[in-house]
């Protein structure tokens, strides 16, 4: 599961980079309200979620 952590990651740096929202989903080959929903996060919120969806097997992020 850190693989969400490091798309987290990812998306926070092509955004500081000036990238908009669909430029950050083509280069990272996922969709506009995934990056969406990361840019809403905190890194802690991101890594509570991976946490809870190892333990879990349930995403309550949609």
């Amino acid at each position: 599961m850190e693989e969400k952590l490091v798309l987290y990651v990812k998306i926070h740096e092509l955004r500081k980079r000036k990238f908009k929202v669909a430029q950050i989903a083509k280069e990272l080959k996922v969709s506009r309200p995934t990056v969406c929903k990361y840019l809403d996060m905190t890194f802690d919120e991101a890594k509570a979620q991976t946490i809870y969806t190892s333990l879990t097997g349930i995403s309550n992020y949609g």
